[in-house]
């Protein structure tokens, strides 16, 4: 948050937005206030920006199901006429994916914090003591390496490789490993490599000026995120050797 602060005239520099609708869903086990700095972001830049309404996000099974959640963004996709970009931070990245699969003529493009997006990977300690907390309250067995209950199964492969997607994520996360969001690139997929805890991508400038990037292209289209400038002093180029930032095991 004090970076924010400090970042301010920079972050003047952030594109502003055509007014499309934006859903921004938080993370594991946080509600609508987690988000409410960047929503006021959004806001500020001129997106119609919505919260995910759905209370604490304890994963998929805890809230019946993505029933609910897609009915929510096809009745801001109505009411606005416009398609919907939606933000997820670490699950609430996977619940976008498993929306936009389900409701993909809704969704303008998915762009993910620090989201275990990627089945398989290292993994953390306190990774694991989160995923079987999570499995727990979904009545999901512990052992389930990848609860279907919460979206994690193959979600990435199944939605439409023409919806745009970003990965936004860190080598210090500390909680989801980066190889988890790091994803394959590709036409419409791009990774954003920012420094950041995973608690503090919420709160983060340089995450907050490459979602306003990546909102601000056209319908439609879609080009990678450049580094030329100053973001080269912000933004690690993707093909750049760089040493893990914190152990993992496999």
């Amino acid at each position: 948050m004090a970076s924010l602060m400090a970042a301010a005239p920079w972050m003047t520099l952030s594109p502003r937005g055509d007014s499309h609708p934006v859903i921004v869903i938080p993370g594991f086990l946080a509600d609508d206030d987690s988000t409410r700095i960047l929503r006021a972001y959004l806001d500020h830049l001129g997106y119609a920006e919505n919260p995910w309404g759905h209370g604490r996000n304890m994963g998929a099974a805890r809230m019946g199901g993505y029933e609910s959640l897609v009915s929510h963004v096809l009745r801001v996709h109505r009411e606005a006429d416009k398609k919907v970009s939606l933000i997820g931070w670490s699950l609430g990245g996977v619940h976008s994916l498993a929306v936009a699969e389900r409701a993909a003529y809704a969704v303008r493009q998915v762009i993910t914090l620090g989201s275990p997006i990627v089945q398989e990977g290292p993994t953390t300690s306190l990774f694991a003591a989160l995923r079987t907390a999570a499995a727990a309250l979904n009545g999901v067995p512990i052992n389930t390496p990848s609860p279907a209950s919460l979206g994690w199964r193959d979600i990435f492969e199944r939605i439409n490789p023409k919806l745009p997607v970003t990965s936004i994520y860190s080598r210090t996360d500390g909680v989801v490993p980066w190889q988890r969001s790091h994803i394959e690139p590709a036409a419409r997929r791009d990774n954003i490599e920012v420094h950041s805890s995973h608690i503090g991508l919420g709160f983060n400038p340089a995450v907050f000026y490459a979602i306003a990037d990546r909102l601000a292209q056209p319908e439609d289209t879609f080009e990678p995120f450049h580094r030329h400038g100053w973001r080269a002093l912000t933004y690690p180029r993707p093909d750049a050797p760089k040493p893990d930032r914190h152990p993992t095991t496999t």
